[in-house]
């Protein structure tokens, strides 16, 4: 063999070998590249599996979370009503006090963040349900006891007139209760009802419930505006006499009653 052969064949030996070598490197390069889109995919799978499994836990959170709150709401809203039941019969069921009026705002708020169907007229109902529920468990268990209804048995009357034809009401009386002896408001701002009118005059009354009322002497006073022809508007002005309760003994037990001091006399306890 010549040396010009000799240095072709060894060109040619090259030249395979860089064939062959760069055919090997481009399988394995597919091969290396097939693996890092393979990884990179299982690696999006992953991610998106795990934060839909993150998302589905704090989803189930958010929910016991909101169940709670309203759970506790719930009960605070019952707590609160319940000392107040014994009065529910003595004035509308939307005018409980301010403590229970937020209670049960807190408790609608949490119920509607889970059903926003939900309403607080519905929540008044479930939370009244569950007090009276309450109520009854305590009584039961003689940690309490229900009041008997209330039942008025004395008339407060005022009339005001004569009036001049065209007169108008502007401010219906409200009436006030006091003690003769102490000063101190046993009642406050009773609004009076209209009972009889005229042209030139009207009547109002309002029935008090004397059974709870400690014994003693009671005044009441009204404040009102008459407006149209007749500009009249009074303030503290007394309603009728004066009236005492008291305690007698009739057939063998004590009872309560009442009668009227002219404003000319003295209460019989010489006050």
């Amino acid at each position: 063999m010549t040396q010009i052969e000799m240095h072709h064949s060894g060109i040619d030996f090259l030249c395979q070998a860089t064939a062959w070598l760069g055919q090997h490197l481009a399988e394995k390069w597919f091969d290396v590249v097939l693996a890092l889109l393979g990884t990179l995919f299982g690696y999006w799978l992953a991610k998106r599996h795990l934060e839909h499994f993150v998302s589905g836990i704090a989803e189930k959170i958010d929910a016991k979370y909101l169940d709670l709150n309203r759970r506790i709401a719930f009960r605070r809203a019952v707590a609160a009503m319940l000392p107040e039941l014994p009065q529910f019969y003595l004035r509308p069921t939307s005018n409980f006090s301010s403590q229970v009026a937020i209670a049960v705002g807190e408790f609608t708020s949490w119920s509607i963040a889970i059903d926003p169907t939900h309403t607080p007229e519905k929540s008044m109902e479930l939370v009244g349900k569950e007090a009276y529920k309450c109520a009854a468990e305590l009584i039961q268990k003689d940690r309490g006891f229900r009041e008997e209804v209330s039942i008025p048995n004395y008339e407060w009357q005022i009339g005001i007139g004569p009036l001049p034809i065209g007169w108008t009401v502007e401010e219906p009386p409200d009436l006030t209760i006091f003690n003769w002896d102490t000063g101190a408001a046993v009642y406050r701002s009773a609004l009076m009802k209209e009972t009889a009118r005229t042209t030139t005059s009207i009547r109002y009354s309002w029935m008090w419930d004397i059974k709870d009322v400690p014994c003693g002497v009671y005044v009441g006073v009204v404040n009102f505006t008459i407006g149209g022809a007749a500009k009249m508007q009074r303030t503290a002005s007394p309603v009728g006499e004066r009236l005492r309760i008291f305690l007698r003994l009739e057939k063998g037990q004590l009872v309560k009653t009442h009668e009227n001091i002219p404003w000319d006399d003295k209460p019989t306890d010489g006050k």
